[in-house]
């Protein structure tokens, strides 16, 4: 009798054992298929907070083990890793396994008391993903499983949220779609820091959205992830003052001189009326959540009148009325969350996430958040720009840091990625992610030479002095280097020498020895023959030699502005023509690969669309938010520039042509006015030119030639 009550036990058992890595062998057979039958995996006993993964073998097959579907997938991320020498990233893959997997001849174990790893930023829906469809989404859920993502930010759909909850609160369609923000838009509508912008949207919007959502957030939740919704904190529609005369609405004034929503106070019955419906749409639309993002007064926003300590506490007591078991997810940025904040909200259901961990130590310096749980994270990028960064030695520090801190590590709960914008520097991405499951810092320079080997598939001696080079110099982590350093080819002209800037905030200066890292690329292509037809290497290729000729391009520069100011004609001429030359050079070299041409990003935008009108609109999203960035001229002008083929050419080009000209005018003597090109932009904006991507097999030899063109050395690859 007890012998058939087990087998009936297992036998119920065994139905929901194997769908809960179902996606596991989904997985295997979407990134290695040939190989689905090389692999087993087994789920393990939950630990009380703690995430477990094993890599061993049995049967002939490679056996990883782990507490949660993610787990099991960073598990096997880890064997691929370092056992076969391979690479799967957002800036392509490197999959040259042998036939035969080495099998593992004894356990290897790793776990971790950071049982959280939080992805995404609000920029992140902005920047990179406004216009993804559900084929992209499901490679990058992939990517967050095989990275250990355990909370990665859901923000798609939250459009088809608003709508329904004003629906109920007397808006008409137009009314709602007057208020909401454009495809390129949504992430600071979330922010609270505008709305409108890029509007309004086509019906056929919120159809495409509510459809990826649910895909998106099925395929998280199969994985074991938490996503993480949008939370109602308050922010409201301009417009609802005149529907709701009597309402408790506080203005916000500006964000970027863009008018901000205003908030409804949480004490208002209004706001309970309106948290209640709001959380009530979520759930219908897309499942019942436990996490929620959303920031009272980011980035600015007004405090005048208002109990922070208050309404932070019934925003907080609206959610946990809707789910006793949520947790407010609050950014740590710009003195954010402050403590009168903090001082009304409940530590059992607050999560905070510094943000800039790797540059800022607010996590230090405020003692863990006084004892409320709290992540770590690296934001890396700004505004999707291409840069190599990466502040390497702080990442792989600082989690180790917050761990052994006397007062921080009691509520360290994780770490995190919050950049602006992805598919960029995938070398800190991957580093980032495996520090969750580490216990001390790895040696950087072995960690290096590891990561140079599964990028490319080869060990070469040219790749890891180059990468040596990378590492302390684009890759290395300076006093003061916070952001990545910006192209001055996309920077507003001007003669303001080491201080120009291409967007508000940053810096176009550089804190390495280019000569150095010259000598870097230099190495790196020497092995651009034999490894011509790896993505990885031709991807690299293009991105290292970019920032080569970014940094001549910058060299050029200040040269032509310390010749106008002396004015040195024969020595204006020289470096001003150089500079233009150098900026066409680039539009040919990144023109040549899909991934840094600007036509990727806005077919990605044409191709959400269904109708001739809502194309456009999609296209005139994609370029603004690259171009101009807003309508009118704000601060926010060429904050996500794109040193991208294409763009270089049309946007950037002109402009510095333009300026040349003038001061060429200037030196002898004529009069002129100095060009504004403002509007130029906003025709490029306004415009349709299509930029053909084509299939090149010449990446390699195109990079080469470009590099020889200027280095002084042979560089002996092609």
């Amino acid at each position: 009798m007890l012998h058939k009550c087990l087998i009936f036990l297992l036998l119920c058992f065994l139905p929901g054992y194997i769908y809960a890595l179902q996606p596991i062998s989904d997985l295997v057979k979407r990134i290695l298929p040939g190989y689905e039958d090389k692999f087993s995996f087994e789920l393990l006993n939950s630990e009380v907070n703690r995430n477990i993964f094993e890599i061993s073998s049995k049967n002939g097959k490679v056996l990883i083990k782990g507490d949660s579907p993610v787990s099991v997938a960073c598990g096997l991320n880890w064997y691929l890793k370092y056992y076969c020498q391979v690479s799967v990233s957002f800036c392509e893959d490197q999959l040259n396994l042998p036939k035969e997997l080495p099998l593992p001849v004894q356990i290897e174990r790793h776990e971790t008391k950071l049982t959280q790893n939080f992805y995404m930023n609000y920029c992140t829906f902005s920047y990179t993903t406004a216009f993804w469809d559900w084929k992209r989404w499901e490679r990058e859920i992939d990517l967050m499983a095989l990275n250990g993502i355990t909370l990665p930010m859901a923000m798609v759909g939250t459009e088809v949220v608003w709508k329904n909850t004003l629906i109920h609160f007397g808006y008409s369609n137009e009314e709602i779609k007057d208020f909401l923000c454009g495809p390129a838009y949504f992430g600071w509508l979330l922010m609270g820091n505008m709305e409108k912008l890029g509007g309004p949207l086509p019906d056929e919007w919120f159809e495409r959205q509510e459809l990826l959502q649910k895909k998106i957030v099925s395929r998280m939740r199969e994985y074991g992830m938490k996503p993480v919704f949008q939370g109602f904190f308050g922010m409201v529609p301009n417009s609802l003052s005149s529907k709701y005369p009597s309402a408790k609405i506080i203005s916000q004034g500006e964000w970027n001189k863009l008018q901000r929503p205003p908030v409804l106070l949480p004490d208002d019955s209004l706001f309970v009326q309106m948290a209640k419906v709001w959380y009530t749409e979520y759930e219908k639309l897309y499942g019942k959540a436990d996490f929620f993002g959303g920031d009272l007064f980011h980035e600015g926003g007004s405090t005048k009148d208002i109990n922070v300590t208050e309404v932070a506490r019934q925003v907080q007591s609206s959610m946990l009325a809707y789910n006793p078991n949520a947790t407010w997810i609050l950014q740590a940025w710009g003195g954010n969350p402050k403590k009168e904040l903090l001082a009304g909200l409940d530590r059992q259901h607050t999560l905070i996430v510094d943000l800039c961990a790797e540059y800022w130590t607010t996590w230090k310096d405020r003692k863990g958040f006084d004892g409320f749980p709290w992540i770590w994270s690296h934001i890396t990028n700004y505004g999707g720009n291409i840069g190599l960064h990466g502040r390497l030695d702080a990442i792989a520090q600082g989690p180790i840091a917050g761990l052994c801190d006397p007062d921080a590590s009691i509520s360290m709960r994780g770490i995190g990625s919050t950049p602006e914008g992805i598919e960029v520097n995938p070398v800190t991405f991957d580093l980032a992610n495996e520090m969750r499951w580490r216990i001390s810092s790895p040696s950087m320079e072995e960690w290096i030479r590891k990561y140079a080997n599964r990028r490319y598939g080869v060990d070469s001696d040219y790749l890891h002095q180059a990468w040596h080079i990378f590492y302390h110099t684009a890759y290395g982590t300076y006093e003061g280097h916070r952001r990545p350093s910006e192209s001055v080819f996309c920077a507003l002209p001007s003669l303001k020498g080491n201080k120009i800037t291409a967007s508000s905030w940053s810096q176009c200066r550089i804190f390495y020895d280019p000569q150095k890292f010259a000598e870097g690329v230099a190495l790196f292509l020497k092995e651009a023959k034999h490894l011509k037809n790896v993505s990885s290497y031709c991807y690299d290729v293009v991105d290292f030699v970019r920032q080569y000729i970014a940094d001549l391009g910058r060299e050029s520069y200040y040269k032509f502005v310390e010749a106008y100011q002396s004015k040195d004609k024969e020595k204006f001429n020289y470096w001003s023509s150089r500079f233009l030359e150098l900026l066409k050079d680039q539009d040919r070299l990144l023109s040549a690969h899909p991934s840094f041409n600007v036509g990727r990003w806005l077919n990605q935008a044409r191709a959400a669309g269904k109708s001739l009108s809502s194309k456009d609109l999609y296209e005139y999203n994609a370029r603004m938010l690259i171009g101009t960035w807003s309508e009118e001229r704000t601060p926010v002008r060429d904050y996500a520039h794109k040193e991208w083929g294409g763009m270089l050419r049309d946007y950037y080009y002109p402009r510095w042509e333009k300026y040349v000209s003038y001061l060429k005018k200037n030196l002898n003597g004529e009069i002129s006015k100095q060009p504004d090109t403002y509007e130029d932009e906003r025709m490029w904006v306004q415009s349709h030119k299509e930029y053909p991507i084509e299939v090149n097999n010449n990446i390699c030899l195109i990079a080469s030639e470009i590099f020889r063109k200027y280095y002084r050395y042979n560089c002996d690859g092609y």
